[in-house]
């Protein structure tokens, strides 16, 4: 489930490169629009987006905290707990989107 949300994150914005993992330790490369070019700058905003808390799900206000990594620092690393519902990747999908929704304008 949560692949496919971020493969769904994928194909709505051209600066997600590469998706994949292995188990729970999930990954999302951010690019420059070509879908090649590392764009660190981008996460570096994602997560600092992400702290603010000013996030919506389920018309409550969230923030996301996010972590970075690869050799560019342009990789959203996501390890989920190992129980983790359904409606939390959801969520975690959706608050991904707003961010970059409101970062790739």
């Amino acid at each position: 489930r949560f692949m496919n949300g971020l493969n769904y994150l994928k194909s709505k914005y051209k600066c997600v490169g590469d998706v994949g993992g292995i188990g729970f330790a999930l990954r999302m490369e951010l690019t420059e629009d070509d879908g090649y070019t590392p764009n660190r700058a981008l996460c570096d905003a994602m997560q600092e987006e992400g702290l603010k808390g000013d996030l919506s799900y389920n018309g409550k206000k969230c923030g996301l905290v996010l972590n970075n990594g690869g050799f560019y620092k342009n990789v959203i690393t996501l390890v989920p707990q190992l129980y983790i519902s359904e409606e939390e990747i959801d969520m975690s999908i959706d608050l991904m989107d707003q961010l970059l929704s409101r970062l790739t304008k």
